[in-house]
C-alpha cells in the first residue's frame, strides 16, 4: 500500500493544513498499514510454504501407494522374529546336548572305556533320546550301562597285568595288539555305520 504523501493531504485539508497535523496523519495511516503489509508478507509466506509442501503430495502418494503394494511388512517381520526364536531354541538344544555329552562321557570313563577311542565313540553317539536328571546324571543309567557294554565292550581297558615277555610271540605282533586294535576298529565301524567293513 502507498504512503499518504504531503501535497495530497495539504489538497485534502486546505487551509486547515499544518505539518503537525500531516505527520500524525501519516503516522496514524503507518500504525494501520504497516501490520496489514506483516500479514500479507506472512500469508505470501504460508503460501509459498505450502505450495512446497503441496508439491511433495504426489511423491508421498506414489510411496504409499508403493508400501500398499510392496513387501508384506507385518509377513517380514514375523519370518525374521520366528528365525530369531529358532536361534534361540537351538542354542539352548545345543547347550543342553553339550551337558548331556558331558554325563556320557563321565559315564563311558567310569565304564573304562579307552581314552584313544572315547573321542570316536562320543562322536558315533545319539544324544537326542537321552535326558538329564536334575542332579545333573543321565536318566536311564542303568540301560546306558548296558547299552555301553553291547556296543562299546570291546573299547574297555582290560585290568590284566602285562604279562612277561615271550621268545616267540604271536604272528601279528606282541600279545596280538594288531588284531585286537584291528577289531576294536571294526567293532566302532560296525556300531556307528550298520556293517563291518571288508576284510583286506
Amino acid at each position: 500500500m502507498a504512503s499518504f504523501k504531503r501535497a495530497e493531504i495539504r489538497e485534502i485539508l486546505g487551509e486547515a493544513y499544518t505539518d503537525d497535523i500531516a505527520l500524525k496523519l501519516v503516522n496514524l495511516h503507518r500504525s494501520m498499514v504497516d501490520p496489514l503489509k506483516d500479514e500479507l508478507d506472512s500469508a505470501k509466506s504460508d503460501a509459498t510454504k505450502w505450495k512446497t509442501e503441496a508439491d511433495k503430495l504426489p511423491d508421498v502418494q506414489k510411496e504409499l501407494d508403493g508400501l500398499k503394494t510392496g513387501k508384506d511388512w507385518k509377513a517380514e517381520f514375523d519370518k525374521e522374529h520366528q528365525a530369531f526364536e529358532d536361534y534361540k531354541s537351538q542354542i539352548a538344544r545345543d547347550a543342553e546336548t553339550a551337558k548331556v555329552k558331558a554325563a556320557y562321557k563321565k559315564l563311558l570313563t567310569e565304564e573304562k572305556i579307552s581314552e584313544k577311542t572315547l573321542e570316536s565313540v562320543l562322536n558315533a553317539t545319539d544324544y537326542s533320546k537321552m535326558k538329564l536328571k536334575d542332579d545333573g546324571t543321565l536318566d536311564g543309567i542303568e540301560d546306558l550301562k548296558k547299552d555301553i557294554d553291547t556296543k562299546w565292550g570291546g573299547f574297555k581297558v582290560s585290568q590284566r597285568q602285562r604279562g612277561e615277555k615271550v621268545d616267540n610271540p604271536p604272528p601279528g605282533g606282541s600279545g596280538g595288539s594288531d588284531n585286537s586294535t584291528r577289531d576294536m576298529m571294526a567293532k566302532l565301524h560296525a556300531a556307528r555305520y550298520g556293517a563291518a567293513p571288508a576284510k583286506q
